[in-house]
């Protein structure tokens, strides 16, 4: 069985993630590993006509574009009222991965007191989490 390595990512700063995105593509081909690319998107917007759905092609032409084709990755698009984190564990449980790899941003005042996303994944999740700085 291959090994499945998790990449939450944000599409609208995608531009932010080229680090992150990049390490997860050389560690799948490394491993021979399966990436599964995660977007958390809330489940309500401003715009209240566009439902969490109408992301599915934006998430399916990024990765279709960003990502060589000798790895085989697979799109999940999950929408939450709550903090990604959860969902992110939840992801990777559900698919049984081995590896989550995440990027880290700079912290805010909040994360002082709640942590980062990433430091929320890293403390709690069941699988191995690299965090690119």
């Amino acid at each position: 069985m291959s090994e499945k390595i998790l990449l939450p990512v944000d599409l609208t700063q995608a531009d932010a993630w080229t680090k992150v995105i990049d390490e997860a593509i050389g560690m799948a081909q490394r491993r021979g590993a399966e990436l599964h690319v995660l977007w958390v998107v809330p489940s309500l917007e401003r715009n209240l006509k566009r439902l969490p759905e109408d992301k599915k092609p934006e998430l399916e032409a990024f990765v279709k574009k960003r990502f060589p084709a000798d790895i085989t990755v697979k799109g999940h698009l999950r929408a939450t009222l709550g903090s990604p984190h959860r969902v992110i564990r939840a992801v990777a449980d559900e698919l049984g991965a081995d590896l989550i790899v995440m990027g880290a941003q700079n912290p805010r005042f909040r994360d002082a007191i709640m942590g980062s996303n990433a430091s929320q994944v890293a403390l709690f999740a069941k699988c191995s989490v690299y965090v690119v700085r």
